[in-house]
Protein backbone atom coordinates (compact mmCIF):
# COMPACT_ATOMS: atom_id res chain seq x y z
CA UNK A 1 0.00 0.00 0.00
CA UNK A 2 2.81 2.44 0.85
CA UNK A 3 4.36 1.84 -2.57
CA UNK A 4 1.05 2.69 -4.24
CA UNK A 5 0.76 5.92 -2.26
CA UNK A 6 4.35 6.85 -3.12
CA UNK A 7 3.74 6.22 -6.82
CA UNK A 8 0.58 8.31 -6.75
CA UNK A 9 2.21 11.13 -4.75
CA UNK A 10 5.08 11.53 -7.19
CA UNK A 11 2.60 11.94 -10.03
CA UNK A 12 0.29 14.23 -8.10
CA UNK A 13 -0.56 17.60 -9.62
CA UNK A 14 -1.03 20.85 -7.72
CA UNK A 15 -4.79 20.66 -8.23
CA UNK A 16 -5.09 17.09 -6.94
CA UNK A 17 -7.39 17.39 -3.96
CA UNK A 18 -10.05 14.76 -4.49
CA UNK A 19 -11.72 12.69 -1.78
CA UNK A 20 -9.94 9.55 -2.99
CA UNK A 21 -6.56 11.25 -2.83
CA UNK A 22 -7.28 12.57 0.65
CA UNK A 23 -8.14 9.08 1.88
CA UNK A 24 -5.01 7.63 0.27
CA UNK A 25 -2.85 10.31 1.88
CA UNK A 26 -3.96 9.42 5.41
CA UNK A 27 -1.64 6.41 5.37
CA UNK A 28 1.31 8.82 5.28
CA UNK A 29 0.48 10.01 8.81
CA UNK A 30 0.99 8.16 12.07
CA UNK A 31 -2.14 6.96 13.87
CA UNK A 32 -3.06 10.00 15.98
CA UNK A 33 -2.11 12.44 13.25
CA UNK A 34 -4.20 10.54 10.72
CA UNK A 35 -7.22 10.84 13.00
CA UNK A 36 -6.67 14.58 13.42
CA UNK A 37 -6.43 14.97 9.65
CA UNK A 38 -9.59 12.91 9.22
CA UNK A 39 -11.40 15.32 11.55
CA UNK A 40 -10.45 18.12 9.14
CA UNK A 41 -11.57 16.25 6.02
CA UNK A 42 -14.43 18.62 5.17
CA UNK A 43 -12.04 21.57 5.14
CA UNK A 44 -9.44 19.73 3.05
CA UNK A 45 -12.00 19.15 0.33
CA UNK A 46 -13.87 22.45 0.62
CA UNK A 47 -14.70 24.71 -2.32
CA UNK A 48 -15.67 27.53 0.01
CA UNK A 49 -14.60 31.11 -0.64
CA UNK A 50 -14.04 31.58 3.09
CA UNK A 51 -10.46 32.67 3.72
CA UNK A 52 -10.24 30.73 6.98
CA UNK A 53 -11.57 27.54 5.39
CA UNK A 54 -9.03 27.83 2.60
CA UNK A 55 -6.31 28.34 5.17
CA UNK A 56 -7.31 25.11 6.92
CA UNK A 57 -7.30 23.35 3.57
CA UNK A 58 -3.76 24.50 2.78
CA UNK A 59 -2.43 23.46 6.18
CA UNK A 60 -3.89 19.96 5.88
CA UNK A 61 -2.38 19.33 2.45
CA UNK A 62 0.94 20.76 3.58
CA UNK A 63 0.83 18.30 6.48
CA UNK A 64 0.52 15.50 3.92
CA UNK A 65 3.53 16.94 2.06
CA UNK A 66 5.60 16.97 5.26
CA UNK A 67 4.57 13.40 6.09
CA UNK A 68 5.52 12.25 2.60
CA UNK A 69 9.14 13.30 3.21
CA UNK A 70 9.09 11.64 6.64
CA UNK A 71 8.72 14.75 8.79
CA UNK A 72 5.92 13.76 11.17
CA UNK A 73 6.85 16.55 13.60
CA UNK A 74 6.24 19.27 11.02
CA UNK A 75 3.10 17.48 9.90
CA UNK A 76 1.81 17.67 13.47
CA UNK A 77 2.55 21.38 13.67
CA UNK A 78 0.76 22.02 10.39
CA UNK A 79 -2.28 20.09 11.56
CA UNK A 80 -2.23 22.15 14.76
CA UNK A 81 -2.31 25.31 12.66
CA UNK A 82 -5.17 23.84 10.62
CA UNK A 83 -7.10 23.05 13.79
CA UNK A 84 -6.57 26.56 15.10
CA UNK A 85 -7.74 28.11 11.82
CA UNK A 86 -10.80 25.85 11.76
CA UNK A 87 -12.23 27.54 14.86
CA UNK A 88 -14.48 30.12 13.19
CA UNK A 89 -18.14 30.56 12.42
CA UNK A 90 -20.28 31.12 9.35
CA UNK A 91 -23.25 32.47 11.27
CA UNK A 92 -26.34 33.81 9.55
CA UNK A 93 -25.73 37.20 11.14
CA UNK A 94 -22.35 37.46 9.50
CA UNK A 95 -22.52 39.46 6.32
CA UNK A 96 -20.41 38.23 3.47
CA UNK A 97 -18.38 41.17 2.22
CA UNK A 98 -16.90 41.34 -1.25
CA UNK A 99 -13.30 40.22 -1.24
CA UNK A 100 -10.90 43.11 -1.51
CA UNK A 101 -7.48 42.30 -2.83
CA UNK A 102 -4.99 42.83 -0.06
CA UNK A 103 -2.54 45.59 -0.80
CA UNK A 104 0.95 44.22 -0.40
CA UNK A 105 3.15 46.69 1.41
CA UNK A 106 5.98 47.53 -0.96
CA UNK A 107 9.54 46.90 0.17
CA UNK A 108 10.68 50.03 -1.68
CA UNK A 109 11.70 53.43 -0.33
CA UNK A 110 13.38 56.45 -1.88
CA UNK A 111 16.30 58.58 -0.81
CA UNK A 112 15.70 61.94 -2.56
CA UNK A 113 18.22 63.86 -4.58
CA UNK A 114 19.21 61.28 -7.21
CA UNK A 115 16.24 61.26 -9.58
CA UNK A 116 17.64 63.72 -12.13
CA UNK A 117 20.34 61.40 -13.42
CA UNK A 118 19.47 59.80 -16.75
CA UNK A 119 21.30 56.50 -16.47
CA UNK A 120 19.35 53.84 -14.63
CA UNK A 121 21.39 51.11 -12.95
CA UNK A 122 20.22 48.74 -10.23
CA UNK A 123 22.14 46.30 -8.06
CA UNK A 124 20.78 43.49 -5.90
CA UNK A 125 22.31 41.13 -3.37
CA UNK A 126 21.45 38.61 -0.67
CA UNK A 127 23.02 37.63 2.64
CA UNK A 128 22.56 34.37 4.54
CA UNK A 129 23.61 33.19 7.97
CA UNK A 130 22.17 30.02 9.48
CA UNK A 131 18.41 29.83 8.90
CA UNK A 132 17.92 33.49 8.11
CA UNK A 133 18.77 35.73 5.22
CA UNK A 134 18.34 39.22 3.91
CA UNK A 135 17.55 40.65 0.50
CA UNK A 136 18.55 44.10 -0.69
CA UNK A 137 18.61 46.24 -3.81
CA UNK A 138 19.36 49.82 -4.79
CA UNK A 139 18.66 51.83 -7.95
CA UNK A 140 20.79 54.73 -9.11
CA UNK A 141 17.78 57.08 -8.91
CA UNK A 142 17.50 56.64 -5.12
CA UNK A 143 15.00 53.78 -4.90
CA UNK A 144 16.01 50.95 -2.60
CA UNK A 145 14.48 48.06 -0.71
CA UNK A 146 15.30 45.24 1.68
CA UNK A 147 13.55 42.25 3.17
CA UNK A 148 14.21 39.82 5.99
CA UNK A 149 13.97 36.16 4.90
CA UNK A 150 12.19 34.00 5.82
CA UNK A 151 9.59 36.71 6.52
CA UNK A 152 8.38 36.89 10.10
CA UNK A 153 5.01 35.23 9.46
CA UNK A 154 5.26 32.14 11.64
CA UNK A 155 5.51 29.99 8.49
CA UNK A 156 9.27 29.44 8.49
CA UNK A 157 8.78 25.70 8.17
CA UNK A 158 7.27 26.41 4.76
CA UNK A 159 10.28 28.17 3.25
CA UNK A 160 10.02 26.97 -0.37
CA UNK A 161 13.66 27.66 -1.27
CA UNK A 162 14.78 24.04 -1.26
CA UNK A 163 18.46 23.13 -1.13
CA UNK A 164 19.44 26.12 -3.32
CA UNK A 165 18.46 28.70 -0.71
CA UNK A 166 21.38 31.09 -1.32
CA UNK A 167 20.84 31.09 -5.09
CA UNK A 168 17.09 31.50 -4.62
CA UNK A 169 17.70 34.40 -2.24
CA UNK A 170 19.87 36.11 -4.84
CA UNK A 171 17.08 35.74 -7.39
CA UNK A 172 14.45 36.99 -4.94
CA UNK A 173 16.57 40.11 -4.42
CA UNK A 174 16.80 40.54 -8.20
CA UNK A 175 13.01 40.22 -8.38
CA UNK A 176 12.65 43.10 -5.93
CA UNK A 177 14.91 45.24 -8.10
CA UNK A 178 13.06 44.37 -11.32
CA UNK A 179 9.72 45.14 -9.70
CA UNK A 180 11.04 48.49 -8.47
CA UNK A 181 12.24 49.37 -11.97
CA UNK A 182 8.77 48.65 -13.33
CA UNK A 183 8.20 49.95 -16.86
CA UNK A 184 11.72 51.37 -16.91
CA UNK A 185 13.39 47.95 -16.65
CA UNK A 186 13.89 47.64 -20.40
CA UNK A 187 16.16 50.69 -20.35
CA UNK A 188 18.10 49.74 -17.23
CA UNK A 189 21.04 47.61 -16.17
CA UNK A 190 20.87 45.11 -13.31
CA UNK A 191 24.09 44.21 -11.54
CA UNK A 192 24.64 41.02 -9.52
CA UNK A 193 27.75 39.45 -8.02
CA UNK A 194 26.34 35.91 -8.18
CA UNK A 195 27.18 34.19 -11.48
CA UNK A 196 24.68 31.38 -10.88
CA UNK A 197 21.80 33.84 -10.49
CA UNK A 198 22.88 35.67 -13.65
CA UNK A 199 22.81 32.39 -15.57
CA UNK A 200 19.17 31.83 -14.59
CA UNK A 201 18.21 35.39 -15.47
CA UNK A 202 19.83 35.09 -18.90
CA UNK A 203 18.10 31.74 -19.49
CA UNK A 204 14.71 33.22 -18.57
CA UNK A 205 15.41 36.23 -20.76
CA UNK A 206 15.86 33.82 -23.68
CA UNK A 207 12.52 32.15 -22.92
CA UNK A 208 13.58 29.13 -20.86
CA UNK A 209 11.12 30.02 -18.09
CA UNK A 210 10.69 26.41 -16.95
CA UNK A 211 14.24 26.29 -15.62
CA UNK A 212 14.28 26.66 -11.82
CA UNK A 213 16.86 26.13 -9.05
CA UNK A 214 17.00 22.61 -7.62
CA UNK A 215 14.39 21.99 -4.95
CA UNK A 216 12.53 25.27 -5.44
CA UNK A 217 8.85 24.67 -4.72
CA UNK A 218 6.41 25.55 -7.49
CA UNK A 219 3.40 25.03 -5.26
CA UNK A 220 1.06 28.06 -5.14
CA UNK A 221 1.77 30.08 -2.01
CA UNK A 222 -0.59 30.42 0.93
CA UNK A 223 -1.60 33.88 -0.33
CA UNK A 224 -2.63 32.38 -3.66
CA UNK A 225 0.17 34.21 -5.46
CA UNK A 226 2.50 32.56 -7.92
CA UNK A 227 5.97 31.67 -6.63
CA UNK A 228 8.30 34.66 -6.81
CA UNK A 229 10.76 33.07 -9.22
CA UNK A 230 7.98 31.92 -11.54
CA UNK A 231 6.74 35.51 -11.75
CA UNK A 232 10.29 36.80 -12.17
CA UNK A 233 11.02 34.36 -15.00
CA UNK A 234 7.87 35.43 -16.84
CA UNK A 235 8.73 39.10 -16.35
CA UNK A 236 12.36 38.81 -17.45
CA UNK A 237 11.27 36.93 -20.58
CA UNK A 238 9.49 40.12 -21.66
CA UNK A 239 12.58 42.28 -21.08
CA UNK A 240 15.13 41.39 -23.78
CA UNK A 241 16.75 44.83 -23.46
CA UNK A 242 17.32 44.65 -19.70
CA UNK A 243 21.09 44.50 -19.30
CA UNK A 244 21.99 41.83 -16.75
CA UNK A 245 25.64 42.20 -15.84
CA UNK A 246 28.14 40.71 -13.41
CA UNK A 247 30.04 42.82 -10.92
CA UNK A 248 32.66 41.33 -8.65
CA UNK A 249 31.57 41.54 -5.03
CA UNK A 250 33.46 43.29 -2.24
CA UNK A 251 35.64 45.29 -4.61
CA UNK A 252 34.32 48.73 -3.76
CA UNK A 253 31.67 49.04 -6.48
CA UNK A 254 29.26 51.58 -4.89
CA UNK A 255 25.98 50.03 -6.02
CA UNK A 256 27.05 46.48 -5.22
CA UNK A 257 28.34 47.56 -1.82
CA UNK A 258 25.05 49.35 -1.13
CA UNK A 259 22.98 46.28 -2.05
CA UNK A 260 25.28 44.06 0.03
CA UNK A 261 24.94 46.38 3.04
CA UNK A 262 21.15 46.51 2.70
CA UNK A 263 20.96 42.70 2.56
CA UNK A 264 23.09 42.48 5.70
CA UNK A 265 20.90 45.03 7.53
CA UNK A 266 17.79 43.11 6.49
CA UNK A 267 19.29 39.81 7.68
CA UNK A 268 20.17 41.21 11.12
CA UNK A 269 16.87 43.14 11.22
CA UNK A 270 17.84 45.80 13.83
CA UNK A 271 15.28 48.19 15.27
CA UNK A 272 16.84 51.16 13.47
CA UNK A 273 17.07 49.38 10.12
CA UNK A 274 15.35 52.21 8.21
CA UNK A 275 17.78 54.87 9.43
CA UNK A 276 20.79 52.68 8.73
CA UNK A 277 19.52 51.86 5.25
CA UNK A 278 18.95 55.48 4.32
CA UNK A 279 22.46 56.39 5.43
CA UNK A 280 23.97 53.52 3.42
CA UNK A 281 22.03 54.35 0.26
CA UNK A 282 22.78 58.07 0.45
CA UNK A 283 26.51 57.53 0.97
CA UNK A 284 26.99 54.94 -1.76
CA UNK A 285 24.84 56.75 -4.32
CA UNK A 286 26.85 59.92 -3.75
CA UNK A 287 29.98 57.86 -4.42
CA UNK A 288 28.40 56.28 -7.52
CA UNK A 289 27.25 59.52 -9.10
CA UNK A 290 30.46 61.28 -8.11
CA UNK A 291 32.43 58.59 -9.90
CA UNK A 292 30.16 58.82 -12.96
CA UNK A 293 30.71 62.57 -13.40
Amino acid sequence: MCDLVTKWWKGRTLSSRSAAEFDASLILLTGHLAQRAQDLRKYALTCSNCTRCKSVQEWVWLAFDAAFVGDQTSAGRMLASAEEASVHEHGASTQVKPQVKKQVKPHTSVVPGFGKHRSLVAASDAAYKGRFGGLGFVVSDGHYGMKHWPPDTGLRLLDPSGQSKVLVAELRAAAMAVNALGDRAGKAALLLDNIGAIAYLHAWQKGDVERMPAGYSLRPRMSGARPTLVSLAAKVATLPTLRIEHVKGHTGHPLNEAADALADIAMRNPADRRQRAEGVVDAFLRAWHGRSC
